[in-house]
């Protein structure tokens, strides 16, 4: 993982066959891996964990839980069609947050994606590291575009997507929601 120069504080230490490991803002290491169907437990816990106006964020509307088939989609990835990303904390193995991509079945060289990070770890640069190296695994697997569901009152991804990608654009999606187009 190449982490962005605009990465304050977060920076990359080490790397090694299972991922990435950064240091937050605050010193936390996190290690970025590709997510495992492993990872389903440590995933639920996070998203339990959540606040309600996180979920509602991240998803659009209410929550309540993740059903077995949504925590199946969530993990079981091949990693070329779906990737995800995990951050876990490398003693624990508790989870900080996840970013995917998935790519359009009728243009392959594009993917929606979508960034999670746990109510805790918000605003310690995690976000930036894993949108950064969901983007880089992106161009490596040859997608020149991401596109995303956003609330449209949601500042933080805009800012964060801002500062990984630089410009982006946005379109109305209907009630509640905006389309990011990120050009990479």
């Amino acid at each position: 993982m190449v982490v962005h120069n605009e990465i304050r504080n977060a920076s990359r230490t080490v790397a090694d066959e299972t991922g990435e490991i950064v240091e937050l803002h605050d010193g936390t290491r996190a290690l970025i891996r590709p997510i495992r169907p492993s990872d389903r437990v440590r995933l639920n816990e996070g998203f339990e964990s959540a606040s309600t106006k996180s979920i509602f964020m991240r998803f659009l509307g209410p929550q309540p839980h993740l059903s077995e088939r949504q925590l199946d989609y969530l993990t079981a990835v091949d990693h070329v069609g779906h990737e995800a990303l995990i951050a876990v904390d490398p003693a624990s193995g508790q989870s900080f947050g996840t970013s995917r991509y998935v790519r359009s079945k009728d243009q392959p060289d594009t993917a929606e994606f979508a960034i999670g990070v746990g109510d805790r770890w918000m605003r310690s640069g995690l976000g930036t590291a894993l949108l950064t190296a969901l983007v880089e695994r992106a161009r490596q697997a040859g997608i020149v575009q991401l596109t995303g569901l956003i609330h449209p009152e949601n500042v933080a991804i805009k800012r964060l997507i801002a500062k990984v990608a630089g410009t982006y654009e946005t379109k109305l999606a209907g009630p509640g929601a905006l389309q990011v187009v990120i050009d990479l």
